[in-house]
């Protein structure tokens, strides 16, 4: 087996996915409230992903890129029911 290699931008990597899990939580807060521009809390998720793959961590950057996708249903399927129940 070989060793796993520990990336030189590790605290570039944490700090990421950190900010992008913070920033879907506060839109999905705020897209609670009724608020339509917190749907713009889904976009730091996609630019610290193609940042990473930018700066070579194609693994943690696509799975930065996905999860924008998979908010983006999130918000998607979560967002007309806020707005039919008002």
């Amino acid at each position: 087996m070989k060793p796993v290699e520990k990336s030189n931008n590790t605290r570039l990597i944490i700090v990421s996915y950190v900010l992008s899990i913070l920033t879907y939580l506060i839109g999905l807060y705020f897209l609670a409230q009724g608020y339509l521009a917190a749907f713009l809390g889904i976009f730091p998720t996609l630019f610290f992903g193609i940042y990473l793959i930018y700066k070579n961590e194609r693994r943690y950057g696509l799975l930065l890129v996905i999860f924008f996708f998979v908010w983006i249903l999130i918000y998607y399927y979560y967002l007309p029911n806020k707005i039919f129940n008002r």
